[in-house]
């Protein structure tokens, strides 16, 4: 996906993280995908695979604890692991 010019990329990224994230600040979900694209793995993924790709600890945490806790309980649950976030 080097072909993207940076900008779109970020973009598309940013708003991929948004339909998640609806409550995050579009402007830092933007400064969130610039960091993003700074890792080679995910800079060669489609904006939104990288993005999907970045929450996936998120959101499978988020489906496992559902899938054993009382209704309402996963979302006081924190996902079982984190990628890093670097610059």
């Amino acid at each position: 996906m080097n072909q993207l010019p940076a900008t779109l990329w970020i973009a598309a990224c940013a708003h991929q993280l948004q339909q998640r994230w609806h409550s995050v600040d579009t402007l830092e979900l933007e400064d969130l995908a610039r960091h993003l694209r700074h890792d080679a793995r995910l800079r060669a993924m489609r904006p939104d695979e990288a993005a999907l790709d970045w929450l996936r600890p998120i959101t499978d945490g988020a489906q496992s604890a559902s899938a054993i806790a009382p209704s309402g309980a996963s979302r006081l649950c924190p996902p079982t692991r984190q990628r890093p976030f670097s610059p």
